[in-house]
């Protein structure tokens, strides 16, 4: 056998011979080999009764049989074994050079195959936990039919098979962070930390769905709820402690069947947005949620907003941040219940815009985030809230301020600019100015402008003109009372009386001791 063939040169290495019966399915036990050649007659046995026996130890061993004579008999017992070739010993070496060769190119496919096979087996055990978290968020959306329930829990290996159901809604704050805490590894930590708190006590399935974490949970009854809601108000204690987060879980109402997981869900959601009333860091459950009409409901007053936007006029800080207290208390003393908040949050976010828009202001946190503002802040904890809605007013409040400054200083430049072009004229005056500047208040600009430059509006116009009067006088042989007229002053004795006062000499005086000066 050992040289019946060129075993390396056919991709074959010979791992041994043996003559009998036990020897072969010793060794085949042993070393698991590919490929088996025996003949039918050995020292002590058979070459059937040994394929017979190794293949309940080697099954995946291919055999191949050597015999001296073949007969029909014995071929087709040969077959029923699924020998791979029944092989005469007889045939041209060219022959079984082919029979091995094609045996090989075999082989070399079935191995490729498992291998494959292999690496579909392992994305599939890597893709799993995807796909599972998938499903359930479909199937909280409510996209998962009856008629698919069952071949999801298959393909999917969905654990959960109980008598009753019911959904958590875990949300971590991501205003009420600790200092320099990224908000998404906040999340990740909660995740974590939640699955290593519930998945030892209750049968569940957790995954992350519209930036909150979720959790199908698996119960034995429906009174189950009030032992789970305990537990989520040990893990709020704990998320607080551990990781200083503010965790707020909704519990929502236990269902008998998996499809209808939606409405567990959407109890939960709806119990976890009440901590914009309740409080963020607690656990809350829809059935602890009481009933509630909107018939006595009424929006709040426009005195409170009055109030709230007066100080964003007039500020300081200090009373921005009272006024915004105040108004919060009056918003939770007026909407008790969630419709109720998010109406009067929705009206406060519109009127903040408005204000915004007709002032001409850009506060991103408002003015660029309108949608989403709507779909969250009404559901924002009251700490959160309050954060939000005084950054807003301190900010609306800063960007007044700035935008009164750049008015103020573009009509006080535009005051100085007609000063310039129309000092000659004896008349002009403070109207003069406010009427090219379209000032309908005389007072309010002159008390405006000496706020900007420091003196009044006619200091400033005697200053100009002095200063020009005195640069002509030097660098012009003109008789002063020309001066005083290019100048504004069509007096002479005026002019003179305006210059002493303003320079300490007169006219003449000035420029003969400036020009004694210069020689």
């Amino acid at each position: 056998m050992r040289t019946l063939l060129d075993w390396d040169a056919l991709g074959f290495d010979l791992m041994g011979t043996v003559a009998t019966e036990a020897q072969a399915l010793a060794m085949i036990a042993e070393s698991r080999p590919d490929v088996v050649v025996t003949e039918l007659a050995l020292a002590a046995g058979t070459g059937l009764a040994l394929i017979h026996q190794a293949k309940t130890a080697a099954p995946e061993t291919t055999f191949v049989i050597l015999a001296a004579e073949a007969d029909f008999e014995t071929a087709q017992a040969a077959i029923a074994l699924g020998v791979a070739a029944f092989l005469k010993r007889s045939e041209k070496p060219a022959v079984l050079r082919g029979a091995f060769s094609q045996l090989r190119q075999t082989l070399n496919q079935k191995r490729a195959q498992t291998a494959n096979w292999t690496v579909l087996q392992q994305y599939y055990k890597q893709s799993l936990p995807v796909m599972q978290a998938s499903f359930y968020a479909a199937l909280i959306d409510g996209q998962i039919n009856e008629a698919a329930i069952d071949a999801y829990r298959r393909d999917y290996q969905i654990a959960l098979n109980g008598s009753f159901y019911t959904c958590l809604v875990i949300h971590t704050s991501t205003t009420l962070l600790p200092a320099r805490v990224d908000p998404m590894l906040l999340r990740t930590q909660v995740l974590q930390q939640a699955r290593a708190f519930f998945e030892p006590l209750w049968p569940l399935a957790a995954f992350s769905y519209l930036g909150n974490t979720v959790m199908a949970v698996q119960l034995v009854a429906a009174t189950d709820v009030r032992a789970l809601t305990d537990d989520a108000d040990r893990f709020c204690q704990e998320a607080k402690s551990k990781l200083a987060a503010a965790v707020t879980i909704g519990v929502g109402a236990a269902v008998s069947r998996l499809l209808d997981l939606p409405r567990a869900y959407r109890g939960a959601r709806t119990a976890v947005s009440y901590r914009s009333l309740y409080g963020a860091g607690k656990v809350i459950n829809i059935k602890e949620i009481a009933p509630h009409e909107l018939a006595d409901f009424s929006p709040l007053t426009d005195t409170a907003l009055s109030a709230l936007f007066r100080q964003i006029h007039v500020g300081p800080e200090e009373a921005i941040e009272e006024a915004v207290a105040a108004y919060l208390t009056h918003l939770g003393q007026t909407a008790q219940h969630m419709p109720q908040h998010t109406v009067v949050v929705n009206e406060l976010i519109s009127a903040l815009y408005r204000f915004a828009a007709n002032n001409r202001l850009h506060v991103p946190a408002l003015t660029d985030n309108l949608k989403t503002l709507y779909q969250t802040l009404p559901e924002s904890s009251p700490a959160s809230l309050h954060q939000w809605l005084s950054a807003t007013c301190l900010a609306l409040n800063s960007q007044l301020a700035l935008a009164r400054d750049t008015t103020s200083a573009v009509m006080i430049h535009d005051a100085q600019e007609y000063v310039r072009v129309h000092y000659q004229e004896e008349s002009l005056g403070l109207k003069d100015v406010c009427a090219s500047l379209g000032v309908s208040h005389s007072y309010f600009f002159s008390t405006l402008f000496k706020r900007e430059t420091g003196v009044s509006f006619i200091t400033y116009l005697t200053e100009f003109r002095m200063d020009r009067a005195a640069r002509l006088l030097l660098e012009t042989t003109e008789q002063s009372q020309v001066i005083g007229r290019l100048c504004g002053y069509t007096d002479p004795n005026y002019f003179s009386l305006v210059f002493k006062k303003h320079f300490g000499n007169s006219p003449t005086v000035y420029r003969s001791g400036m020009a004694v000066a210069s020689y």
